[in-house]
């Protein structure tokens, strides 16, 4: 595991394929609670989410994906469960406003600039 690796775990409660994320990450248990989660896509993008339930919002993605033709998702990662979820995805993705794709809802730049970017929302927040 590299170093980038070991900083990637410290940031995400989960890092890794979708169909392995509902064994790791359950549903948020405190009421009001949720979790930011990034989709790496089959095309490269990145896509911000804030659920309350990060496998459920997988699977709903997943059907879109054969619904749809939509990319799939290669790679899911996953914050910590906060309080105001909500409003961390939020602050994420304003640090990431230079790499908004014009024309969709996705950032292109690969997973460890997001986990930078995302590192200085996510200290903030109370990681």
């Amino acid at each position: 595991m590299g170093t980038n690796q070991k900083h990637a775990n410290k940031i995400w409660l989960y890092d890794g394929k979708p169909e392995y994320l509902d064994i790791r990450v359950g549903a948020a248990s405190q009421v009001g609670c949720g979790y930011v989660v990034a989709l790496e896509l089959a095309d490269g993008t990145i896509r911000l989410a804030a659920t309350r339930n990060p496998a459920k919002y997988i699977t709903a993605w997943r059907y879109n994906v054969k619904r749809y033709g939509l990319p799939d998702v290669v790679r899911v990662l996953v914050s910590k469960s906060y309080l105001r979820y909500e409003a961390v995805k939020r602050g994420i993705a304003s640090n990431l406003i230079e790499y908004k794709d014009e024309n969709t809802d996705v950032y292109r730049l690969d997973a460890r600039t997001l986990t930078e970017k995302a590192q200085e929302v996510l200290s903030v927040a109370g990681m």
